[in-house]
């Protein structure tokens, strides 16, 4: 491949077979046909039936489609009705969800160029961006879409936005001359690439590579190696399929073994009734509690401005324990704002972010008017090719974002263009060039009727120009104090990673011709304006709520390392022992190094796409759950290979996007941590139905189990445990799938990575629940046998209900306590219950239902006692709750720099192999 870059302007067209006048339409055509059409091949879009397909690729309903097969042979037609509805309405569910998320994906997506000018034998011409090939000459201009690799064969003040491609904020200013071999992307001053966008200046160019041939092209190409990476959800799955199968084979061959043994009911019998317990012991409505709360999950996401399009993403985001994010439109407003001014020897602070133009002025913490900066202001308004539009509300700058910057800091400090334009008329321009580092408007000032110079640039070339300076307001020679005094103030900005401007101002004398020698010479010093792609407001609480939730977060950019730390410094990003590592370090390090100090890495500066996916890598090999956030080509292969990938909606690019699980609607990381909140409570509440539907599936299996030990009549009938498992079970856990987050959620530490979604503790607590609804019940059944025979069984029946419907009440919260939680708050819950409820007391007491479930009618006394044994089930849920260890996060200072005591140490957690 050769490297056009490192070619002289003649060699490079010489080696594209191309002329500086353009293509023929014929040769233009034969290229066409060799090359094909430049666009990048995406990848299949997955078809609606797909889509449905994926919904049965989950262990647990592929465990449910068994019990719905043994129901079936069992003769339990009803059941196994119902338990392959509930599978079907499930894949609707997750269907609808993930269909939505692929439309709405679509409908965020941007076309890259449409269409692009190019010279056909010495025309110009306007052709779709598709039907461009190598060879041919394109020719750029502000606010053109580059339409494909191109070689710079001439340039006028080019600058070009590559921020989508290497990360970097500043334009690129753009030059013909020729690189060293080896010369990074990002450092390819001579080329512009494929989707990047001109921001300033006019240039031409020879294509020298189209489609997937493109830098673009080359990240796209490098995806199809990268694998998907399972979401923690999808793992957990997976686990809690395993665990579900395996406690429900070994306690009902235990229940099988025991009763053949002692002979309780015939081997054929006892079989049946075994299988019975299999059906019941699967949860048949966790799947659907688990759709369902992802569903309602990713609604509230959506409404948040985080579009899910992955339905088990919108649970990711809870179990992540390091966000790697992309500085540029994400962190930062990805809008130059000037925030600092030097005038007359005083530094002065501005307000506002980005291109809105709100904002105050401030001396010394005190506001001012800024009546006595209309000169500066003035200056950089004059000085300027960019506009301000504003569209529904939203600001944007049409030009150079530096130049845009000096606009919005204009009409902060009160310009009127009209009024402005009105007194000030547009004479010449002196364009912007690489080497003077200038630009000059002259401009003719109708209430004097005198042209006046406005000039703009780089503050040590600029001052060489100056021999008078602004000062009180008045005009006088400058001193070699004054000069001394303004390199220092510039020096001061620079350090604070601000891209620095000097402007200055001259009345000119009558002049025959304007040119930059007589022009730009005796200039009175306006002053300084410091600018940076501010962070955004919110972020800095974003990441200090990040901190609290015990998620480290890295800042991964294609920006300077100055401008990084000073951006990382101002959220609360980076301290003291923290390392930034820029892309030439990394490239020299192995990865074990690379591992042993990432968890004091705050900022990987100067990265490259491969370099981004490295470091997701070794966070993984660490055993850490990795978001990525990003938005350019460059962000993809990370993307991809994240736990979860975040792309954003405004600023990414099609193939960001097409590789992502999610999207920020807003491109604002304060997005994150609301989808962690919610992406939290949605595995709570899964955990919260799991543990209450197995502690509850136990109690009936020991039930049965002892009363075949102590040779008791058995206490269910398999009707009436079926009837349980899809009605008083099924409806309960439904309502704790709507359940609202619990108080502190985001204080709690991540839950580590390699625990079992049924933990040990957990399991005991089930064990322990489901040992004491069976002895409880076991216990009043036995009563009734030798007092009231024939209400035994209902009895004994009636108790488990009530066992679990103070189960599921108790299953509101983790934690130990339900006084604080209010009984009306979850409406669904309460519902439910009250169903449940009604539905038993219809068997009890209804003669239709009497006869098929075998009940008879209970007394008030018969209700108090089941009341006051059934209340065990409430104080024994609680009492667990002790026992179960909740990650806790006490610390709320920012995560200790202890390198065996930083969530990111050296002793990680270990990640669990799928399947």
């Amino acid at each position: 491949m050769i490297d056009y870059y490192a070619l002289p302007v003649s060699e490079a067209i010489k080696k594209l077979q191309g002329s500086s006048s353009g293509l023929s339409k014929a040769e233009a055509e034969k290229r066409l046909h060799i090359y094909g059409y430049n666009e990048l091949k995406k990848e299949r879009r997955i078809t609606p039936l797909a889509i449905f397909l994926n919904q049965f690729k989950n262990a647990l309903i592929l465990l449910l489609i068994i019990a719905g097969i043994l129901s079936l042979l069992l003769g339990n037609h009803l059941e196994s009705l119902a338990i392959f509805a509930i599978i079907l309405l499930n894949a609707l569910l997750g269907f609808v969800q993930e269909y939505r998320g692929e439309r709405a994906m679509t409908a965020l997506e941007k076309n890259a160029a449409p269409t692009a000018r190019v010279l056909r034998e010495g025309i110009e011409e306007k052709i779709p961006a598709r039907e461009v090939v190598p060879g041919d000459i394109l020719l750029f201009e502000a606010g053109d879409i580059v339409a494909a690799d191109t070689r710079i064969i001439e340039a006028f003040s080019l600058e070009v936005d590559e921020s989508v491609l290497t990360g970097e904020s500043s334009p690129s200013e753009k030059s013909t001359k020729p690189f060293t071999p080896g010369t990074s992307v990002g450092d390819q001053e001579n080329m512009a690439f494929m989707g990047t966008i001109v921001t300033y200046g006019r240039g031409k160019g020879i294509v020298s590579a189209t489609d997937m041939n493109t830098e673009f092209g080359k990240i796209a190409t490098s995806l199809q190696t990268t694998k998907d990476t399972q979401t923690p959800l999808q793992v957990k799955f997976a686990q809690l399929a395993r665990q579900l199968g395996a406690i429900a084979v070994a306690l009902v061959l235990i229940v099988l073994i025991t009763g053949t043994l002692k002979g309780s009911l015939s081997p054929s019998q006892m079989i049946l009734f075994a299988l019975t317990l299999t059906v019941s012991t699967v949860p048949n409505s966790l799947p659907i509690i688990v759709t369902v709360s992802l569903s309602m999950g990713a609604r509230r996401l959506a409404k948040k401005n985080m579009l899910i399009r992955k339905l088990s993403a919108a649970e990711s985001l809870g179990a992540v324990t390091v966000i790697c994010t992309d500085k540029t439109g994400t962190i930062t407003e990805n809008q130059m704002t000037i925030t600092t001014i030097y005038h007359e020897h005083e530094t002065l602070h501005v307000s506002g972010a980005g291109y809105e133009p709100r904002g105050s002025f401030f001396l010394n913490n005190k506001q001012i008017i800024p009546k006595k900066l209309e000169l500066l202001l003035r200056t950089g308004y004059l000085c300027n090719n960019s506009k301000l539009k504003s569209s529904n509300g939203k600001f944007e700058i049409i030009g150079d974002p530096t130049e845009g910057s000096l606009i919005v800091l204009g009409k902060k400090g009160g310009i009127d263009e009209e009024d402005l334009h009105r007194h000030f008329e547009f004479v010449e321009e002196l364009p912007f060039d690489s080497d003077r580092k200038k630009m000059s408007v002259i401009s003719k000032n109708r209430l004097t009727g005198k042209k006046e110079a406005y000039v703009k640039g780089a503050p040590d070339l600029l001052l060489k120009r100056c021999d008078r300076i602004l000062d009180r307001g008045k005009i006088r020679r400058m001193s070699p104090r004054d000069r001394k005094k303004i390199l220092s103030a510039n020096n001061t900005f620079a350090e604070n990673a601000m891209r620095v401007l000097a402007l200055a101002y001259r009345p000119l004398p009558k002049l025959r011709k304007h040119t930059i020698k007589n022009v730009e010479t005796r200039l009175i010093f306006v002053g300084l304006v410091g600018m940076i792609d501010p962070p955004r407001d919110e972020v800095k609480r974003s990441i200090a709520q990040c901190q609290e939730a015990g998620i480290n977060v890295i800042m991964i950019t294609g920006d300077h390392p100055i401008t990084a730390k000073a951006v990382a410094q101002q959220i609360g990003l980076f301290n003291i022992g923290d390392e930034i590592l820029t892309g030439e370090d990394l490239t020299e390090m192995t990865d074990d190094e690379l591992q042993a100090r990432i968890h004091r890495i705050r900022i990987i500066a100067r990265a490259m796409p491969i370099q981004k996916s490295r470091i997701v890598d070794a966070l993984q090999k660490k055993g850490h759950i990795v978001a990525m956030t990003g938005d350019g080509v460059n962000d993809a292969p990370a993307l991809k290979k994240a736990d979860i990938g975040i792309s954003t909606g405004i600023t990414g690019t099609d193939v960001a996007k097409e590789v992502s699980k999610a999207t920020l609607v807003d491109d604002n990381f304060a997005t994150i941590v609301a989808a962690i909140d919610e992406g939290r409570n949605i595995y709570d509440k899964i955990i919260k139905s799991a543990r209450y539907l197995l502690s509850c599936n136990s109690g009936e299996i020991i039930t049965v189990f002892l009363a075949i030990l102590f040779n008791l009549p058995l206490p269910l009938l398999p009707l009436q445990i079926l009837l349980m498992s899809t009605l008083t079970d099924d409806f309960p856990a439904l309502g704790l799938g709507v359940e609202k987050s619990e108080e502190g959620i985001m204080k709690r530490s991540p839950r580590d990575p390699k625990e079992k979604p049924i933990s040990k503790s957990s399991f005991s607590s089930i064990m322990l629940f489901g040992l004491i609804m069976g002895l409880g019940t076991l216990y009043i059944f036995k009563h009734y046998l030798e007092t009231a025979p024939g209400k035994a069984q209902t009895v004994a029946f009636t108790t488990l209900v009530l066992f679990q419907m103070f189960a599921v009440i108790s299953s509101r919260t983790l934690r130990p306590g339900i006084k604080h939680l209010n009984p009306f708050s979850n409406k669904t819950l309460a519902g439910a219950v009250c169903l449940s409820i009604a539905i038993q007391i219809a068997v009890i007491y209804l003669a239709p239902l009497q006869t098929v479930f075998s009940t008879i009618a209970l007394s008030s006394l018969d209700w108090f006692r089941i009341l006051a044994l059934a209340t065990l089930g409430l104080i024994t849920m609680e009492l667990s709750k002790f026992f179960i260890n909740l990650p806790t996060n006490n610390s709320h200072q920012p995560p200790a720099r202890d390198p065996s005591k930083h969530p990111l140490s050296a002793k990680p957690f270990k990640r669990s192999k799928p399947f």
